[in-house]
């Protein structure tokens, strides 16, 4: 029986250490940096006719510095975020004015976007991802840029 019990006692000890282990390479996987923070502004609408804030790709006629083209109108959001220790983006949500739908997206500056619903298709409001390249932005720099939904 005592061997059971130290058998039983010697598996628990590397449980333990094995979780340690794990729990030790997770902290310095995070860099031990400070915690990265991310600010999204309210949104902002502008409509046709004032001049497009961007390219929104499957929208031909709707090309930076153009007038929208009338129905139009486009949700932007600024975003900055500040790089921690542990990267981090922000998911957020694209909603256009009632009575229209989600056509398009685009962003500019230093901050991508990426859509993460799978069908947006005469949706009012879409889930989004804002990111930014880790490879152009250090530990403690920020990124900053705009997001853009275009809406019909």
């Amino acid at each position: 029986m005592s061997s059971f019990v130290s058998r039983r006692t010697a598996v628990a000890g590397l449980v333990i250490a094995a979780m340690l282990a794990t729990a030790a390479g997770a902290v310095a996987a995070t860099g031990g940096g400070p915690d990265t923070t991310i600010a999204v502004s309210p949104r902002v609408l502008v409509a046709a006719p004032a001049q497009s804030p961007g390219d929104f790709p499957g929208v031909a006629r709707a090309r930076a510095g153009e007038p929208l083209p009338d129905g139009y109108v486009a949700v932007a959001r600024d975003v900055r975020i500040a790089r921690g220790g542990e990267v981090a983006y922000a998911a957020l949500r694209m909603a256009c004015p009632p009575g229209k739908t989600w056509r398009s997206g685009a962003s500019a500056g230093d901050i991508g976007v990426s859509v993460l619903d799978r069908a947006v298709s005469k949706k009012r409001s879409v889930l989004v991802m804002a990111s930014y390249d880790t490879r152009q932005t250090a530990l403690g720099e920020t990124a900053a840029g705009t997001i853009y939904a275009l809406c019909r």
